[in-house]
Protein backbone atom coordinates (compact mmCIF):
# COMPACT_ATOMS: atom_id res chain seq x y z
CA UNK A 1 0.00 0.00 0.00
CA UNK A 2 3.02 2.34 0.15
CA UNK A 3 3.04 5.29 2.52
CA UNK A 4 0.10 5.73 4.92
CA UNK A 5 -2.43 8.37 3.90
CA UNK A 6 -1.56 10.69 6.80
CA UNK A 7 2.12 10.65 5.85
CA UNK A 8 1.26 11.38 2.23
CA UNK A 9 -0.80 14.36 3.39
CA UNK A 10 2.11 15.69 5.45
CA UNK A 11 4.45 15.33 2.47
CA UNK A 12 2.06 17.21 0.21
CA UNK A 13 1.65 20.00 2.78
CA UNK A 14 5.43 20.25 3.17
CA UNK A 15 5.91 20.43 -0.61
CA UNK A 16 3.19 23.06 -0.85
CA UNK A 17 4.85 25.20 1.84
CA UNK A 18 8.20 25.04 0.02
CA UNK A 19 6.65 26.02 -3.32
CA UNK A 20 4.63 28.83 -1.71
CA UNK A 21 7.81 30.14 -0.06
CA UNK A 22 9.57 30.20 -3.45
CA UNK A 23 6.57 31.99 -5.01
CA UNK A 24 6.49 34.54 -2.19
CA UNK A 25 10.21 35.30 -2.63
CA UNK A 26 9.72 35.64 -6.41
CA UNK A 27 6.76 37.98 -6.02
CA UNK A 28 8.24 39.96 -3.14
CA UNK A 29 11.59 40.69 -4.74
CA UNK A 30 10.85 40.53 -8.49
CA UNK A 31 7.24 40.75 -9.61
CA UNK A 32 5.97 43.23 -7.01
CA UNK A 33 8.72 45.80 -7.68
CA UNK A 34 8.17 45.39 -11.43
CA UNK A 35 4.43 45.88 -11.05
CA UNK A 36 4.96 48.94 -8.85
CA UNK A 37 7.26 50.47 -11.48
CA UNK A 38 4.68 49.87 -14.23
CA UNK A 39 1.81 51.55 -12.40
CA UNK A 40 3.74 54.31 -10.60
CA UNK A 41 3.14 56.83 -13.38
CA UNK A 42 -0.63 56.23 -13.33
CA UNK A 43 -1.38 56.67 -9.65
CA UNK A 44 2.00 57.14 -8.02
CA UNK A 45 1.25 53.90 -6.19
CA UNK A 46 3.38 53.35 -3.13
CA UNK A 47 5.16 50.04 -2.96
CA UNK A 48 4.09 49.74 0.64
CA UNK A 49 0.49 49.35 -0.47
CA UNK A 50 1.24 45.71 -1.14
CA UNK A 51 -0.62 43.17 -3.25
CA UNK A 52 -4.12 44.13 -2.09
CA UNK A 53 -3.59 47.78 -3.01
CA UNK A 54 -2.23 46.83 -6.42
CA UNK A 55 -5.19 44.56 -7.19
CA UNK A 56 -7.63 47.22 -5.98
CA UNK A 57 -6.00 49.80 -8.24
CA UNK A 58 -6.03 47.44 -11.24
CA UNK A 59 -9.75 46.73 -10.89
CA UNK A 60 -10.57 50.42 -10.49
CA UNK A 61 -8.50 51.30 -13.54
CA UNK A 62 -10.21 48.68 -15.69
CA UNK A 63 -13.60 49.98 -14.60
CA UNK A 64 -12.67 53.55 -15.47
CA UNK A 65 -11.42 52.49 -18.91
CA UNK A 66 -14.68 50.63 -19.59
CA UNK A 67 -16.86 53.56 -18.47
CA UNK A 68 -14.84 56.22 -20.32
CA UNK A 69 -14.36 54.12 -23.44
CA UNK A 70 -10.68 55.10 -23.54
CA UNK A 71 -8.74 52.20 -25.03
CA UNK A 72 -5.70 53.97 -26.36
CA UNK A 73 -2.47 55.55 -25.24
CA UNK A 74 0.22 54.72 -22.82
CA UNK A 75 -2.29 54.50 -19.94
CA UNK A 76 -3.92 51.48 -21.50
CA UNK A 77 -0.56 49.86 -22.16
CA UNK A 78 0.51 50.53 -18.61
CA UNK A 79 -2.77 49.27 -17.19
CA UNK A 80 -2.68 46.19 -19.43
CA UNK A 81 0.85 45.33 -18.31
CA UNK A 82 -0.16 45.97 -14.70
CA UNK A 83 -3.21 43.75 -15.03
CA UNK A 84 -1.17 40.96 -16.61
CA UNK A 85 1.45 41.17 -13.90
CA UNK A 86 -1.22 41.24 -11.16
CA UNK A 87 -2.96 38.24 -12.74
CA UNK A 88 0.35 36.38 -12.97
CA UNK A 89 1.04 37.01 -9.30
CA UNK A 90 -2.45 35.78 -8.36
CA UNK A 91 -1.99 32.64 -10.45
CA UNK A 92 1.39 31.96 -8.91
CA UNK A 93 -0.14 32.25 -5.45
CA UNK A 94 -3.14 29.98 -6.14
CA UNK A 95 -1.66 27.43 -8.57
CA UNK A 96 0.43 25.48 -6.01
CA UNK A 97 -2.59 25.09 -3.71
CA UNK A 98 -4.79 23.90 -6.55
CA UNK A 99 -2.17 21.52 -7.96
CA UNK A 100 -1.33 20.11 -4.52
CA UNK A 101 -5.03 19.56 -3.79
CA UNK A 102 -5.50 17.78 -7.13
CA UNK A 103 -2.37 15.66 -6.59
CA UNK A 104 -3.38 14.60 -3.10
CA UNK A 105 -6.94 13.89 -4.25
CA UNK A 106 -5.57 11.73 -7.05
CA UNK A 107 -3.48 9.73 -4.59
CA UNK A 108 -6.46 9.32 -2.25
CA UNK A 109 -8.52 8.14 -5.21
CA UNK A 110 -5.83 5.62 -6.10
CA UNK A 111 -5.59 4.30 -2.53
CA UNK A 112 -9.37 4.03 -2.21
CA UNK A 113 -9.50 2.24 -5.58
CA UNK A 114 -6.89 -0.30 -4.46
CA UNK A 115 -8.74 -0.90 -1.17
CA UNK A 116 -12.05 -1.34 -2.99
CA UNK A 117 -10.49 -3.86 -5.37
CA UNK A 118 -8.96 -5.73 -2.44
CA UNK A 119 -12.32 -5.74 -0.68
CA UNK A 120 -14.04 -7.05 -3.81
CA UNK A 121 -11.39 -9.76 -4.16
CA UNK A 122 -11.80 -10.70 -0.50
CA UNK A 123 -15.59 -10.88 -0.92
CA UNK A 124 -15.12 -13.06 -3.99
CA UNK A 125 -12.75 -15.35 -2.09
CA UNK A 126 -15.23 -15.44 0.82
CA UNK A 127 -18.04 -16.48 -1.53
CA UNK A 128 -15.80 -19.14 -3.03
CA UNK A 129 -14.88 -20.45 0.43
CA UNK A 130 -18.54 -20.40 1.46
CA UNK A 131 -19.62 -22.33 -1.64
CA UNK A 132 -16.80 -24.84 -1.11
CA UNK A 133 -17.79 -25.24 2.55
CA UNK A 134 -21.43 -25.79 1.62
CA UNK A 135 -20.38 -28.40 -0.95
CA UNK A 136 -18.14 -30.18 1.57
CA UNK A 137 -20.84 -30.03 4.24
CA UNK A 138 -23.40 -31.52 1.86
CA UNK A 139 -20.99 -34.30 0.91
CA UNK A 140 -20.06 -35.15 4.50
CA UNK A 141 -23.71 -35.18 5.59
CA UNK A 142 -24.99 -37.02 2.54
CA UNK A 143 -22.67 -40.02 2.91
CA UNK A 144 -23.97 -41.27 6.29
CA UNK A 145 -27.55 -40.29 5.45
CA UNK A 146 -27.53 -42.33 2.22
CA UNK A 147 -25.97 -45.29 4.05
CA UNK A 148 -28.60 -45.19 6.78
CA UNK A 149 -31.39 -44.82 4.22
CA UNK A 150 -30.15 -47.81 2.19
CA UNK A 151 -29.87 -50.10 5.22
CA UNK A 152 -33.24 -48.96 6.58
CA UNK A 153 -34.87 -49.66 3.21
CA UNK A 154 -33.34 -53.15 3.09
CA UNK A 155 -34.65 -53.94 6.57
CA UNK A 156 -38.05 -52.40 5.87
CA UNK A 157 -38.58 -54.37 2.66
CA UNK A 158 -37.54 -57.65 4.27
CA UNK A 159 -34.51 -58.10 2.02
CA UNK A 160 -32.42 -59.31 4.97
CA UNK A 161 -33.74 -62.43 6.72
CA UNK A 162 -30.65 -63.46 8.64
CA UNK A 163 -30.94 -62.15 12.25
CA UNK A 164 -27.16 -61.80 12.50
CA UNK A 165 -27.07 -59.68 9.33
CA UNK A 166 -30.00 -57.63 10.60
CA UNK A 167 -28.11 -56.99 13.82
CA UNK A 168 -25.01 -56.01 11.85
CA UNK A 169 -26.99 -53.54 9.73
CA UNK A 170 -28.60 -52.04 12.83
CA UNK A 171 -25.13 -51.66 14.33
CA UNK A 172 -23.93 -49.93 11.17
CA UNK A 173 -26.96 -47.63 11.28
CA UNK A 174 -26.14 -46.75 14.88
CA UNK A 175 -22.50 -46.00 14.01
CA UNK A 176 -23.45 -43.82 11.05
CA UNK A 177 -26.12 -42.05 13.06
CA UNK A 178 -23.50 -41.29 15.70
CA UNK A 179 -21.18 -40.06 12.96
CA UNK A 180 -23.95 -37.82 11.61
CA UNK A 181 -24.56 -36.43 15.10
CA UNK A 182 -20.85 -35.67 15.46
CA UNK A 183 -20.83 -33.83 12.13
CA UNK A 184 -23.82 -31.72 13.11
CA UNK A 185 -22.19 -30.91 16.46
CA UNK A 186 -18.96 -29.89 14.72
CA UNK A 187 -20.85 -27.68 12.30
CA UNK A 188 -22.71 -26.09 15.19
CA UNK A 189 -19.46 -25.43 17.05
CA UNK A 190 -17.82 -23.98 13.94
CA UNK A 191 -20.73 -21.63 13.15
CA UNK A 192 -20.97 -20.56 16.80
CA UNK A 193 -17.28 -19.72 17.02
CA UNK A 194 -17.39 -17.81 13.72
CA UNK A 195 -20.48 -15.82 14.76
CA UNK A 196 -20.04 -12.12 15.47
CA UNK A 197 -20.41 -11.29 19.14
CA UNK A 198 -19.54 -14.75 20.46
CA UNK A 199 -17.70 -14.49 23.78
CA UNK A 200 -15.84 -17.03 25.87
CA UNK A 201 -17.11 -18.00 29.32
CA UNK A 202 -13.83 -17.57 31.19
CA UNK A 203 -12.97 -18.74 34.67
CA UNK A 204 -9.87 -19.94 36.51
CA UNK A 205 -8.92 -23.34 35.05
CA UNK A 206 -6.42 -25.80 36.53
CA UNK A 207 -4.73 -27.00 33.34
CA UNK A 208 -3.17 -30.27 34.66
CA UNK A 209 -6.54 -31.50 35.93
CA UNK A 210 -8.19 -30.60 32.62
CA UNK A 211 -5.54 -32.51 30.63
CA UNK A 212 -5.70 -35.58 32.85
CA UNK A 213 -9.48 -35.63 32.58
CA UNK A 214 -9.38 -35.45 28.76
CA UNK A 215 -6.70 -38.15 28.64
CA UNK A 216 -8.93 -40.47 30.67
CA UNK A 217 -11.87 -39.73 28.36
CA UNK A 218 -9.86 -40.45 25.19
CA UNK A 219 -8.07 -43.54 26.54
CA UNK A 220 -10.64 -46.13 25.41
CA UNK A 221 -10.85 -44.76 21.84
CA UNK A 222 -7.05 -44.67 21.56
CA UNK A 223 -6.72 -48.22 22.86
CA UNK A 224 -9.51 -49.46 20.56
CA UNK A 225 -7.62 -47.99 17.59
CA UNK A 226 -4.58 -50.08 18.50
CA UNK A 227 -2.57 -47.10 19.67
CA UNK A 228 -0.81 -46.21 22.91
CA UNK A 229 -1.38 -43.05 24.96
CA UNK A 230 1.59 -41.59 26.83
CA UNK A 231 0.74 -38.88 29.38
CA UNK A 232 3.36 -36.56 30.87
CA UNK A 233 1.45 -34.10 33.04
CA UNK A 234 2.70 -32.89 36.40
CA UNK A 235 -0.28 -32.46 38.75
CA UNK A 236 1.17 -29.29 40.29
CA UNK A 237 -1.48 -26.56 39.65
CA UNK A 238 -1.07 -24.43 36.53
CA UNK A 239 -3.84 -21.82 36.42
CA UNK A 240 -5.30 -20.28 33.27
CA UNK A 241 -8.02 -17.66 32.79
CA UNK A 242 -9.88 -19.58 30.10
CA UNK A 243 -13.15 -21.11 28.94
CA UNK A 244 -13.03 -24.60 30.46
CA UNK A 245 -15.48 -26.14 27.99
CA UNK A 246 -13.81 -24.72 24.90
CA UNK A 247 -10.30 -25.53 26.11
CA UNK A 248 -11.39 -29.11 26.69
CA UNK A 249 -12.66 -29.14 23.11
CA UNK A 250 -9.18 -28.09 21.92
CA UNK A 251 -7.51 -31.02 23.70
CA UNK A 252 -10.21 -33.50 22.68
CA UNK A 253 -10.05 -32.46 19.01
CA UNK A 254 -6.26 -32.71 18.92
CA UNK A 255 -6.33 -36.20 20.45
CA UNK A 256 -9.15 -37.29 18.10
CA UNK A 257 -7.21 -35.89 15.15
CA UNK A 258 -4.17 -37.97 16.12
CA UNK A 259 -6.30 -41.12 16.36
CA UNK A 260 -8.12 -40.44 13.09
CA UNK A 261 -5.06 -39.76 10.94
CA UNK A 262 -2.62 -42.39 12.19
CA UNK A 263 -2.49 -46.14 12.02
CA UNK A 264 -2.33 -48.89 14.67
CA UNK A 265 0.89 -49.02 16.67
CA UNK A 266 1.17 -45.23 16.87
CA UNK A 267 2.13 -43.72 20.22
CA UNK A 268 0.24 -40.52 21.09
CA UNK A 269 1.65 -38.20 23.72
CA UNK A 270 -0.24 -35.67 25.82
CA UNK A 271 2.16 -33.49 27.78
CA UNK A 272 2.28 -30.22 29.67
CA UNK A 273 5.26 -27.90 29.53
CA UNK A 274 5.77 -24.73 31.51
CA UNK A 275 7.98 -21.75 30.69
CA UNK A 276 8.22 -18.18 31.95
CA UNK A 277 4.67 -16.84 31.97
CA UNK A 278 3.22 -19.50 29.65
CA UNK A 279 2.19 -23.15 29.57
CA UNK A 280 2.42 -25.48 26.56
CA UNK A 281 -0.20 -28.13 25.78
CA UNK A 282 1.59 -30.74 23.66
CA UNK A 283 -0.17 -33.40 21.60
CA UNK A 284 2.41 -35.41 19.63
CA UNK A 285 2.54 -38.77 17.91
CA UNK A 286 4.87 -41.21 16.12
CA UNK A 287 2.72 -41.39 12.98
CA UNK A 288 3.37 -40.07 9.50
CA UNK A 289 4.48 -36.43 9.07
CA UNK A 290 2.14 -33.78 7.68
CA UNK A 291 3.05 -32.19 4.36
CA UNK A 292 0.45 -29.44 4.47
CA UNK A 293 1.25 -25.88 5.48
CA UNK A 294 -0.29 -24.63 8.76
CA UNK A 295 -2.56 -22.25 6.80
CA UNK A 296 -4.02 -25.18 4.85
CA UNK A 297 -4.09 -27.47 7.87
CA UNK A 298 -6.23 -25.14 10.00
CA UNK A 299 -8.56 -24.12 7.16
CA UNK A 300 -12.19 -25.30 7.41
CA UNK A 301 -12.88 -28.71 5.80
CA UNK A 302 -9.19 -29.43 5.25
CA UNK A 303 -8.96 -33.22 5.02
CA UNK A 304 -5.18 -33.51 5.06
CA UNK A 305 -2.79 -34.88 2.46
CA UNK A 306 -2.37 -38.39 1.14
CA UNK A 307 0.00 -39.30 3.96
CA UNK A 308 -2.85 -38.96 6.43
CA UNK A 309 -5.36 -41.77 6.80
CA UNK A 310 -8.86 -41.98 8.22
CA UNK A 311 -12.08 -40.05 7.71
CA UNK A 312 -12.81 -36.67 9.13
CA UNK A 313 -14.98 -33.62 8.61
CA UNK A 314 -12.01 -31.30 8.22
CA UNK A 315 -13.49 -29.04 10.91
CA UNK A 316 -11.69 -30.32 14.02
CA UNK A 317 -8.43 -28.41 13.57
CA UNK A 318 -10.25 -25.32 12.28
CA UNK A 319 -12.32 -25.26 15.47
CA UNK A 320 -9.13 -25.71 17.51
CA UNK A 321 -7.52 -22.74 15.75
CA UNK A 322 -10.61 -20.55 16.33
CA UNK A 323 -10.79 -21.39 20.04
CA UNK A 324 -7.06 -20.79 20.51
CA UNK A 325 -7.30 -17.42 18.72
CA UNK A 326 -10.32 -16.35 20.80
CA UNK A 327 -8.30 -17.00 23.96
CA UNK A 328 -5.35 -15.01 22.62
CA UNK A 329 -3.19 -18.14 22.66
CA UNK A 330 -1.15 -19.59 19.78
CA UNK A 331 -0.87 -23.01 18.17
CA UNK A 332 2.05 -24.36 16.14
CA UNK A 333 2.88 -27.59 14.36
CA UNK A 334 6.39 -28.92 15.06
CA UNK A 335 7.92 -31.63 12.88
CA UNK A 336 9.69 -33.45 14.43
CA UNK A 337 9.21 -32.82 18.14
CA UNK A 338 11.66 -34.66 20.40
CA UNK A 339 11.15 -38.40 19.87
CA UNK A 340 7.87 -37.79 18.03
CA UNK A 341 7.26 -37.34 14.31
CA UNK A 342 5.09 -34.31 14.89
CA UNK A 343 3.34 -32.39 17.63
CA UNK A 344 0.74 -29.65 17.96
CA UNK A 345 1.81 -27.18 20.66
CA UNK A 346 -0.75 -24.78 22.13
CA UNK A 347 0.95 -21.96 24.05
CA UNK A 348 -1.27 -20.46 26.78
CA UNK A 349 -0.71 -17.38 28.90
CA UNK A 350 -0.88 -18.13 32.63
CA UNK A 351 -3.48 -16.53 34.89
CA UNK A 352 -1.86 -13.51 36.55
CA UNK A 353 -4.99 -12.69 38.57
CA UNK A 354 -5.61 -9.42 36.69
CA UNK A 355 -8.93 -9.93 34.94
Amino acid sequence: MGLPLARRFVLWVGLLMVVELVVWVLERFALAPLLAWVVRRELALRTSDGMIGILRWALALVWRRIVSGDTGGMGLLASSAAILLAALMAVLMLAPVILASLGFARQVEGIVGVELRERDNELRRAYERRNLMISDMAHDLRTPVMGIAGMAQALDEGLVDDPAEQKRLLGQMRVRTQRLSELVSLLFDYVKLESEGYALDRSTVDLPQLLLSEAATAYDDIEAAGMELSVHVDEQPVLLWADDTQLRRVVANLLANAVRHNGPGTTIELALGRRAGVADIIVGDTGSPIRQSPAELFAPFSKGDESRTGEGSGLGLSIVADIVALHGYSIDLHQPYGPYTKAFVVTCGLDDGQH
